[in-house]
């Protein structure tokens, strides 16, 4: 099983890519953080990487248009509208951010590039220790795998990393892709609900995955390693005995 922790270095600036990045770590802990697989880089993304997120969104989307794969319905819109929607999101998500309720957006990287992101959210997390996964990849990127690593990181990050004893994720019955990935990294069915879609009554299946079955599940074989959480822990509301035992390495 997977299990890596890295730390860098007090001040976050040896492992964090840039120089900006390393002044926004002094106030912003999250700018500290990454995540890396075999051939992603997971990060809090900085203005340069905000701007091309959108570019990316603008440019490729994120599905086929008239298509509501989320719930809300924030990406049934012109792409335009949707890449500003994904730096509200983001930038939402660090001013909000504390120990009773935080969404971590990370972006996605290839080779440099960004190609998606991954979100983790968790209300009253000191408590439930229960985090939610969500996220989407541009189409030019899609069915190469990419969703199954970088999902798999977050994963890692919740349950090596914080010490999560729960993870969920909700996806519409018609989602075929995404309902795939959960079976697949050994999600169990919790359940459905109806919302409305576009309107119309629509099937919101629940799917969740405790610690010991993350232990077990395809998910936890996936190489990942956490740079810079130390300065995140009280952020998001854990503590370094909070974590299963897990190897240091340096960043």
């Amino acid at each position: 099983m997977a299990e890596t922790i890295a730390e860098s270095t007090p001040d976050g600036t040896r492992a964090a890519p840039g120089g900006n990045r390393a002044l926004l770590g002094i106030w912003l802990p999250q700018f500290r953080l990454r995540l890396t697989t075999p051939r992603l880089e997971l990060r809090v993304p900085d203005e340069s990487d905000l701007r091309a997120l959108a570019e990316l969104v603008a440019d490729q989307g994120i599905h086929a248009p008239g298509a509501a794969p989320f719930p809300g319905g924030w990406s049934d819109a012109q792409p335009q509208v949707v890449a500003g929607r994904v730096l509200q999101y983001l930038w939402k998500g660090l001013a909000l951010s504390r120990p009773d309720y935080w969404n971590l957006g990370l972006a996605v990287f290839v080779d440099g590039r960004p190609v998606g992101v991954q979100g983790l959210q968790a209300r009253s997390f000191p408590r439930l220790a229960e985090v939610a996964t969500e996220s989407w990849l541009a189409r030019g990127h899609q069915g190469r795998g990419i969703g199954t690593e970088m999902r798999a990181a977050a994963l890692h990050l919740a349950f090596a990393g914080l010490g999560a004893r729960h993870a969920t994720s909700a996806v519409f019955e018609d989602g075929a892709a995404a309902l795939a990935l959960n079976k697949k990294l050994g999600y169990h069915g919790d359940g459905i609900e109806t919302q409305l879609r576009k309107g119309e009554p629509a099937v919101l299946t629940r799917w969740r995955m405790t610690r010991a079955q993350w232990e077990l599940s395809p998910a936890a074989e996936v190489p990942v390693t956490v740079h810079g959480l130390d300065g995140c822990r009280a952020l998001f509301g854990a503590r370094p005995h909070d974590t299963p035992s897990a190897r240091q390495e340096p960043a």
